[in-house]
């Protein structure tokens, strides 16, 4: 079996638990509270920028009370 081909397994098992992990509000590297976080930039009226404290960076959508994980462009 090639690399590839099991990295992309990998993948396909982690990303649905990372998922529940953020929609709990819970940070998927290191499961710390993601409300919790102090590090807190105002992007816009609707966003926030929430830098956790394994480093991982995430934008927190105040209308819809969820977050995510930021892209390339928005770090």
């Amino acid at each position: 079996m090639k690399f590839n081909t099991i990295i992309s397994m990998l993948k396909t098992l982690i990303k649905p638990l990372q998922n529940v992990l953020i929609s709990k509000k819970y940070c998927p590297g290191c499961t710390r509270q993601l409300d919790d976080q102090k590090t807190r930039q105002i992007r816009n009226n609707d966003t926030e920028r929430i830098t956790c404290q394994c480093g991982r960076i995430f934008i927190y959508d105040k209308s819809l009370d969820q977050y995510r994980r930021a892209l390339q462009n928005e770090v």
